[in-house]
Order: structure tokens, then sequence, then C-alpha cells
């Protein structure tokens, strides 16, 4: 059975976590943006949105991006880290805004 943008959601939200997971001795300003994407995925985690099929193309995108991002941090890539944080706060805000979070700006 495919997965829900619910189930995407929390295992994106795991990943994020293990990404943030120190990262501030490296870079707090990545850690601070990692635990704010997290934040607000919990704030829309149970809405209906993520009972929805839309919810599962924009969520996929985000849990790609995630998990890429860990892959370079767990490789000490952190040349190319920096893009991939980009990535993932813009596909991050792409999840919160369909989710019905209009207006709500991550840094």
């Amino acid at each position: 059975m495919p997965q829900s943008g619910q189930e995407m959601l929390d295992e994106t939200v795991a990943v994020c976590e293990k990404i943030a997971d120190g990262l501030g001795a490296r870079n707090r300003a990545w850690e601070e943006s990692i635990t704010e994407i997290v934040a607000k995925f919990g704030e829309v985690s149970g809405t209906f949105f993520f009972k929805t099929m839309p919810s599962i193309p924009v969520t996929r995108a985000c849990s790609r991006d995630a998990e890429s991002l860990l892959a370079l941090r767990e490789k000490d890539d952190w040349d190319s880290f920096g893009p991939g944080m980009q990535r993932l706060i813009s596909s991050a805000q792409n999840v919160i805004e369909k989710a019905g979070m209009k207006g709500t700006t991550l840094t």
C-alpha cells in the first residue's frame, strides 16, 4: 500500500531530526532552520491535507530533499550542504503552504 502524505511527513520529520542532531556545532543557522522546519511540520501534522492525494507529491519531494541532505551530512560534504539546505527549505515551505499555512516564511 502506498504511503499517505502523513506517513511521509512523519518520516521527513525523523530525517530532519537526524540532520539537526549536533549540526549547530558546524553551523548554528542550519540547525535552527531544520528545527524550525520540524516545528512547522508539527503544526500542520494531522491536518486534513495529509489525508488527501494532493499532499503526496509535495511531501514526497520534501522527503527526498531531506534524505539527500542527510546523505550530504553523513559524507561531510559541506560544500553541497548549503545548496541542499536551500532546496529543503524551499520544498518544506511548499508543503507548509499547501497544508494551509500561507504566509509562513521559513528562514
